[in-house]
């Protein structure tokens, strides 16, 4: 699929967003692999799974948030293996992330549940939006279409 993508600056950043019709089946495109990899390198992180199978039954919206609602998943960010510390690898991943960013390049909207409002995806760009003290961020909010889920 080709994507029509379009930038906009919210705050101190330039996002490159897509149509809202093109939104689910990037997410699907992109996140459903990753999501697999980390699930087949790290079988005892349990959100991966929750978010591979809840990702297949959401619709997204674009929407702008602000970036204090937005809820990191506590587990994640504690998570710790012999492979693995999540907090240190964030640390190292938004240095380069807030490099690329501060030099002009755009940037994703971050991947948000609308129940809770957990962060699903972007953990590092949320890394960087914090460090730069944004109010607003944009986002790609997916509800569940599944009814009482």
């Amino acid at each position: 699929m080709q994507y029509e993508w379009r930038y906009e600056r919210l705050g101190d950043f330039t996002y490159n967003l897509l149509p809202e019709i093109q939104v689910r089946p990037f997410l699907i495109e992109w996140l459903i692999p990753e999501w697999d990899a980390d699930r087949k390198e790290f079988p005892d992180q349990p959100w991966t799974a929750e978010w591979l199978e809840l990702i297949t039954y959401m619709n997204f919206t674009l929407e702008v948030l602000s970036l204090d609602v937005i809820s990191l998943r506590p587990d994640l960010m504690a998570y710790r293996s012999d492979k693995m510390n999540f907090a240190d690898s964030l640390a190292a991943r938004a240095n380069e992330r807030e490099e690329s960013l501060l030099r002009g390049v755009s940037t994703e909207p971050l991947v948000v549940n609308a129940d809770g409002l957990e962060l699903m995806d972007g953990y590092t760009r949320y890394e960087v939006f914090r460090r730069h003290n944004q109010k607003e961020v944009y986002a790609y909010v997916g509800k569940s279409v599944i009814f009482g889920a």
